[in-house]
């Protein structure tokens, strides 16, 4: 094709738009909806953190079987099972009992081995209290760890868990106290628990000398602390894996994490530098002065010896500096004198690298005797790297010793132990740890940059270290998407932005060239952040207007006045009146709500800094003030207006300003904008702020799309925008926007598509820079025009009757769904149930139940809980058929104690209040025990009961388990097969799971075995002599008609439902979230806004399976195959 087209991208968090716009015309060549799932990241992070519990959990039961076999060893315990290992500790002892015990009196070598046992169990947190209070921020928390903190002063663990138990009945949770719930936590340092278990066997020594031995002893605490580093990762010496530091290749790192540091882009084979190297801090230092143009210097430029005099500086000084502070003094200029800082991108405010983390921790180290400044550069750059990359207080300590200390004399012990407890002073409070290059390339630009007034890619570009980035695209014809996504860090966007490009490639293969391709990207990370985002944002407007109309009608006094004439444009000025409080803030007078109502030809709505500079239309930048002002103001910011002498004056406005407190930040911070915006960098900077998207996702898109085309030689121009500027001209061109279905992110991707074309760029304007960076943008501004000259030529059509084709546009739009068919997803949800066999009821044998549990019966859930079950059937209670004479008590309790009390409230009134009899029992006798001779049975807290009979799941019991199971439920669908059977001429479908595959190892393949696959196909009711036609998964797409009616519809196929009822799936609208009808063609009346669940293919009616390209054209087919997929012999 040699049409002349443009391309328009809506990227969003779980959609692309595209539409592709014939230049010429302005004709909607083809446009469609790209869907995928957002949620997938989060699901692979999910199986990742599951898959590090699993690890975990084997862990433990590694340290409790390896606990248990020593103390078989040496004789505390008479036998050992490494499958059954538990069952030899008595579980009837109350084991905090026996700890407490342990360190003063004789236990039996039984009670001892219980003990013991019990401390391997629930060892504690690795870390200090002090540094667990630092890594929550929660009062209630941070107050329970100190109460611990100070109880283990003279107290062990145990004796603080004993006293607890026996006052308040359990160890942990919330407890009431004095009318109000305060939590007891039961976090201690493993050190502690160290402490309690040398305690313990020290005392029991005295009694069996034999076995606890000095041996036994280095052997138990060796269990009881160890812990894996979490840099060390999975695997061992012996059992090797790329996931941890024991590579299979042989290799062995020191941390895993220096994997993750990333390499320099100039030197590959070099690791980035920490961000808080000394080399890394003056280096930024260097770069931003290098920046800077000076108007006392000749040149402008900063030279050498005053570059050395800031540096020295910095490094001497322990204060916190001011940058341009110490610039000023050392060039002899005034703040304005200076040009091409850095601007802080939420204060607007001048930004430099001032090496605060230097000083920072040359003030922290200098009162406790360690002078920084005496240290070789090289030294501080490797202690950086070490404190940066490493957390733990062992691996700091191992890393210094042996990587630095035979290296450097003044590194003494004691000065170790200084920098480990002051390692929090390394800490910086950005996300940027590592610095973008490594030491090698700073060293060899630095000297460069202290003697030559040029920026890090001036020189690197003359030192020849740089290539032009388009060469890396030399060799390829479309996009190398996944290359591109790869450096966009977080998953969900980069997940989009792999979908938008192959797009791209797809529309570049169709039409050959593109000339333009305009991006949108997305606001937020996450689909649901997205949709709060968008919900709270209504809200708050709602909010806002309905006060704002509420205050103008009170302060008219006519309500049916305002009603007569309320429009949008009056609804906008009540809006500003009231924001402004009812005040002209350019005059400082008063606007009377009859004059705006009566007189509004005297009233204007002006943008506040000229639309035409700030390319921004929202509310933000918008003021109501009298005609006359704005007339005097035309076209310069307030700040401008006020100081030539127009309005209140500067003064008086900034005091007015900055006194509202209903003025958004935005308003004042536009409102008090005093920058000269004549000025190129400063248009450039609204710019980027309003106009092109330079967020770090999309610089990676643009630059990327950039060189790409550039290395092919095509003058393809490329730009993202911000998603105000498209939601600013669909709102003009009144093309009102329904979230409910799919259609509008391709009607977003056509007014994206034809920006480029507004008239608006035809005056020495363009929406297309030539590169953008982190805080820079390098584009044409053209010339300043009147406002409504840029509003006519902004918001004027681009084409003849162009509005018009898109309000119709909506039948010629494509969708195209990502087809999930994934095997290693979550096979269930995560809860396991326990079910036990009973004969319950109406019941004629034993049957499974799942088994349910009340919450602690001491509080009012619980005992509500209890009630529930007991109204309904006492024998729901396994204690009931186990153990009747405890249960009795129970039921005495209830009948006994009354479920509320009389509470004064603050208003000193008297109040009924719910409590469980079971609590106001613990108060007078303690805790609820189980029937035993001397009233000593195990304590009761809460109850199992049958819930409800099993349907279907996947058994996880242990082979060691007894007389009990435990199960997985909610099954997840992973696929649907289906098949036509010639005999009754019916369709047939059978419904597999992801729990039903299976990973064979010997040939490495992952499916469904034969033998399961025939034994479901029965199940499900599938004739041996039906005929397979095709497999369904998530997402997929088809076509039902019905050949009697004429009636056809296309759907999405969701999953196999109802298993207990035939043929029954789920299926969703092709074009919305959620069924938005009543009734549907094919399968009748359905539920709005509900599932749509029928049977697959009713009867008399054929199916069709449609695949769909990226683009979304339709490919049917009545027969995937002859049998079929991912089945193992």
């Amino acid at each position: 094709m040699n049409e002349r087209i443009s391309l328009g991208l809506d990227i969003g968090v779980a959609s692309v738009g595209f539409s592709v716009l014939n230049i010429e015309n302005g004709k909607i060549l083809e446009l469609g909806s790209r869907l995928f799932n957002a949620t997938v990241a989060e699901e692979n992070q999910t199986r990742r953190d599951r898959r590090g519990s699993r690890r975990l959990l084997r862990r433990q039961r590694q340290r409790r079987i390896d606990a248990a076999r020593l103390l078989y060893q040496v004789g505390l315990i008479k036998d050992f099972s490494e499958e059954d290992f538990a069952k030899t500790f008595r579980n009837n002892w109350d084991p905090y009992q026996l700890r407490v015990q342990g360190l003063t009196q004789k236990l039996t070598m039984e009670q001892l081995a219980n003990a013991l046992y019990h401390l391997v169990k629930r060892r504690g947190i690795s870390y200090a209290l002090a540094d667990a209070d630092d890594e929550d921020n929660d009062n209630d928390y941070s107050a329970s760890l100190q109460v611990n903190q100070k109880a283990l002063q003279d107290q062990t663990p145990a004796q603080i868990q004993l006293a607890r138990l026996q006052k308040y009945g359990q160890v942990r949770g919330r407890i009431d106290r004095g009318g109000s719930e305060i939590p007891l936590l039961n976090v201690f340092p493993n050190g502690a628990y160290i402490r309690e278990a040398q305690m313990i066997i020290q005392c029991q020594r005295q009694y069996y000398p034999t076995v606890l031995t000095t041996e036994f002893e280095k052997q138990y605490l060796d269990i009881l602390r160890r812990k894996r580093n979490y840099f060390v990762g999975p695997g061992s010496e012996k059992s090797r894996t790329d996931y941890g530091i024991y590579k299979t290749s042989g290799q062995t790192l020191n941390n895993l994490f220096e994997e993750l540091i990333g390499h320099d882009s100039i030197y590959k084979d070099q690791l980035r530098a920490a961000a808080v190297s000394y080399t890394a801090q003056l280096f930024n230092v260097l770069n931003d002065l290098n920046n800077l143009t000076i108007a006392t210097y000749e040149d402008g430029k900063m030279p050498p010896a005053d570059k050395q005099k800031i540096i020295d500086s910095l490094r001497s000084s322990t204060k916190a500096t001011s940058m341009m502070t110490l610039i000023k003094k050392v060039a002899h200029c005034q703040t304005e004198d200076i040009r091409g800082y850095r601007l802080n991108p939420k204060t607007d405010k001048p930004e430099f690298s001032s090496m605060d983390n230097y000083r920072k921790v040359h003030r922290t180290l200098v009162p406790l005797g360690v002078d920084i400044n005496g240290w070789p550069n090289d030294f501080y750059d490797q202690l950086s790297f070490i404190m940066t990359l490493n957390t733990e207080d062992g691996e700091i300590r191992r890393r210094l010793v042996t990587d630095l200390q035979p290296k450097y004399a003044f590194l003494t012990d004691e000065t170790i132990q200084i920098l480990i407890d002051q390692k929090h002073s390394f800490d910086i409070t950005s996300n940027n740890k590592w610095h973008r290059f490594s030491l090698k390339t700073m060293r060899r630009l630095i000297p460069e940059m202290l003697q030559q007034p040029k920026e890090q890619m001036t020189l690197l570009t003359e030192m020849g270290l740089v290539h032009p980035e388009h060469k890396h695209y030399q060799d390829y014809k479309y996009l190398p998407y996944k290359q591109i996504a790869a450096d966009i860090f977080n998953p969900v966007a980069s997940k989009a932005v792999r979908e938008a490009l192959k797009i791209v490639n797809a529309v570049l293969k169709k039409y050959g060239e593109i000339e333009d391709i305009v991006i949108e990207m997305p606001r937020d990370d996450n689909a649901e952040d997205e949709k709060k985002q968008i919900k709270k944002f209504q809200a708050d407007n709602a909010k806002t207007k309905d006060k704002a109309l509420e205050a103008f009608i009170n302060a008219l006094g006519d309500r049916q006045a305002v009603k007569n004439r309320l429009n949008g444009k009056l609804m906008t000025q009540i809006r500003l009146w009231y924001l402004q409080d009812g005040k002209c803030l350019y005059s400082g007078q008063n606007m009377l709500p009859e004059d705006i109502l009566s007189n509004s030809g005297n009233f204007d709505i002006d943008h506040i800094i000229p639309q035409s500079i700030s390319y921004d239309d929202s509310l933000n930048n918008k003021t109501l003030c009298f005609k006359a002002m704005n007339d005097q103001k035309g076209q310069k910011t307030p700040y401008e207006f006020m100081t030539d002498g127009g309005g209140q004056g500067w003064a008086e406005f900034k005091a007015q300003v900055n006194r509202s407190n209903r003025l958004s930040k935005i308003q004042k911070k536009n409102l008090l904008f005093d920058e000269n915006v004549q000025d190129i960098e400063v248009r450039k900077r609204f710019i980027s702020r309003n106009l092109v998207d330079t967020r770090y996702a999309s610089r990676v898109v643009l630059n990327s799309l950039q060189d790409f085309f550039r290395g092919r030689e095509k003058p393809t121009k490329v730009t993202v925008i911000r998603g105000k500027f498209t939601s600013n001209m669909r709102k003009h061109w009144h093309l009102n926007k329904s979230r409910e279905t799919f259609h509008h992110h391709a009607v977003d991707a056509s007014i994206i598509a034809v920006t480029p074309f507004l008239r608006v760029w035809k005056k020495g304007r363009t929406i297309f820079p030539v590169k953008v960076g982190e805080r820079t943008i390098d584009i044409e501004t053209g010339e300043l025009l009147d406002d409504q000259d840029f509003a006519h030529d902004l918001l004027a059509e681009p084409y003849n009757n162009f509005v018009t084709q898109l309000q119709k546009i909506e039948p010629k739009i494509k969708f195209s769904h990502q087809v999930d068919k994934k095997m290693n997803r979550r096979v269930s949800k995560d809860t396991i149930y326990s079910v036990r066999s009973t004969q319950l009821g109406k019941d004629k044998h034993p049957t499974d139940y799942l088994l349910r549990k009340t919450d602690d019966l001491y509080t009012v859930k619980g005992y509500e809980d209890f009630q529930k079950v007991y109204k309904k059937d006492p024998q729901q209670f396994l204690l009931a058929q186990i153990d009747p004479r405890s249960f009795q008590r129970l039921v005495e309790i209830v009948e006994n104690y009354p479920d509320s009390q009389e509470v004064v409230d603050n208003a000193n009134q008297v109040k009924q209040k719910k409590i469980s009899p079971f609590e106001l029992y613990r108060r007078e006798h303690g805790c609820v025990r189980k029937y035993a001779k001397h009233n000593n049975g195990p304590l009761i807290r809460n109850l199992k009961y049958y819930y409800k009979k099993l349907g279907s799941n996947i058994d996880i019991t242990p082979t060691s388990a007894r007389n009990k199971k435990v199960v997985l439920l909610s099954l997840n669908p992973w696929r649907t097969d289906v098949y036509w059977n010639p005999d009754t001429r019916n369709y047939e479908i059978m419904g597999l799971k992801y729990s039903d595959l299976e990973f064979i190892k010997d040939t490495q393949h992952c499916g469904i075995t034969r033998k399961n696959y025939q034994q479901i196909k029965k199940q499900e009711g599938v004739s041996d002599n039906s005929e397979f036609k095709f497999s369904l998964f998530r997402n997929d797409r088809i076509k039902v008609a019905n050949p009697d009616t004429g009636e056809m519809i296309e759907m999405r196929f969701w999953s196999r439902t109802k298993p207990s009822q035939k043929g029954y799936t789920e299926l969703k609208p092709l074009d919305a979230y959620v069924n938005q009808k009543d009734e549907i063609p094919v399968y009748g009346k359905v539920k709005k806004e509900k599932q749509i669940q029928k049977p697959l293919v009713p009867k008399g009616c054929k199916i069709w399976k449609i695949s769909t390209d990226i683009l979304g054209k339709p490919f049917c087919s009545i027969q995937e195959g002859p049998a079929p997929k991912d089945i193992i012999d």
